[in-house]
């Protein structure tokens, strides 16, 4: 999954998805949860820390949620640059389909789902966020720190930023989200130029986690 290349890269943005947790493994709602990473995620965080030890970052930017900010860490730790903890790259607020899988949330709130993505995208669902607020905050984190005088940056967050963020510059309506696969653990590649205009030149590499 690629977009269109662009002429005077400035810029490389590493996006990594966090290390697996016990709920991404039983499939479980996460939210804003505060999980820590299980023993698969505490591995796939070690692969990434040994994939980007002769990566040059200028900046790591991380969601302050403990599963992206611990995999974060262990990168941080072997490189000479500032981190910055961002709530905004925080995952989509699940309201109280929190801690639950969805053949739960089937049962216990129909009405919710009863027309779910027009809901999704339009409303918030059970105390949580609207996916088009969900993208809007991911969007307004994004922007301002692709107008940093950087050259290479990691940021490390969630899944559903990832493919927000993804449909936004590949021009996917968010119903088309879930199309896009981010496995934990993951990296995804794009290339600014001094115009801001982003490509995106790989999703989802999973290589390093063999």
């Amino acid at each position: 999954m690629v977009s269109k290349p662009i002429e005077g890269v400035m810029m490389k943005i590493y996006l990594v998805r966090h290390g697996q947790t016990e709920w991404n493994q039983t499939r479980k709602f996460q939210g804003w949860a505060d999980l820590e990473l299980d023993n698969i995620g505490l591995i796939q965080s070690k692969m990434l820390t040994n994939y980007f030890k002769n990566v040059p970052l200028d900046y790591i930017y991380t969601s302050d949620l403990l599963r992206a900010l611990k995999t974060a860490i262990n990168i941080h730790l072997t490189k000479d640059c500032h981190m910055k903890l961002c709530h905004g790259f925080r995952e989509l607020d699940v309201g109280n389909w929190e801690g639950k899988t969805w053949e739960e949330i089937e049962v216990e709130y129909k009405d919710d789902i009863a027309e779910a993505e027009e809901k999704l995208i339009g409303l918030i669902i059970s105390g949580g966020e609207s996916l088009v607020d969900f993208q809007k905050r991911v969007l307004s984190t994004f922007m301002p720190v692709i107008e940093k005088n950087h050259e290479n940056i990691l940021i490390v967050t969630h899944g559903g930023v990832i493919r927000v963020l993804l449909c936004h510059l590949l021009g996917y309506n968010l119903i088309e989200r879930d199309k896009i696969k981010i496995n934990n653990g993951s990296i995804t590649i794009l290339n600014v130029n001094k115009h801001h205009h982003i490509h995106v030149v790989e999703t989802n590499i999973t290589s390093h986690l063999s």
